[in-house]
């Protein structure tokens, strides 16, 4: 096995809060309105590809080989005209896959990365929900507050997320479309390292 130096991590690095602001209540009013459609996947598709025969699903867990967070990039019928696509509307990058994401509560994603910037917008958490960092043997633990800014993810470092609270978690995840597909865009440091997928 190649050991790989990691680069030293800290808050900056992980996680930042960006400018961009959007009211929370009109954000929860969308998610109340679609959360019926969550099934046991936790995820529904606000973006989606053309053609797509399932928008509200398309591509909801990893990217197939040859698929790019650019692709997604018609806002699905249900986002039109709500606060979710007033803010992607602001956003200082072009937006490609974009996601409403629910975790369940005790739960725990598998350590993994991925290939581009994250960000994420806190629409329903509390201070038992993390992003954990993952720095040898060491996780950096971070929350998400739901405080109406979006907050950049450097996804490309190894992570989880982690509910430790007896509720569900709810956020909208929104990928930068000039980020890669597996294997690109990660810190040369990271280059060697493979993802769980």
């Amino acid at each position: 096995m190649t050991r790989v130096a990691m680069p030293a991590l800290d808050g900056a690095t992980m996680l930042r809060r960006t400018q961009v602001y959007q009211d929370l209540a009109p954000m929860r009013d969308v998610l109340k309105a679609v959360k019926p459609l969550f099934d046991d996947d936790n995820v529904i598709s606000v973006t989606s590809r053309p053609g797509a025969e399932q928008p509200l699903k398309d591509c909801a867990g990893w990217l197939p080989e040859g698929v790019k967070e650019r692709d997604f990039r018609i806002i699905n019928s249900e986002f039109r005209g709500t606060a979710i696509e007033e803010l992607l509307g602001k956003l200082p990058f072009e937006y490609g896959r974009t996601r409403l994401m629910r975790m369940p509560k005790k739960s725990c994603l598998s350590i993994h990365w991925d290939a581009s910037l994250r960000y994420h917008y806190a629409l329903v958490t509390n201070p038992a929900c993390y992003l954990v960092f993952m720095d040898g043997g060491t996780g950096h633990f971070r929350h998400v507050p739901a405080d109406g800014y979006l907050y950049e993810m450097d996804a490309r470092l190894t992570h989880t997320a982690i509910n430790a609270s007896r509720e569900a978690r709810f956020h909208l995840v929104i990928c930068d479309a000039h980020g890669g597909s597996t294997g690109e865009g990660r810190p040369e440091a990271l280059a060697a390292l493979a993802p769980s997928r």
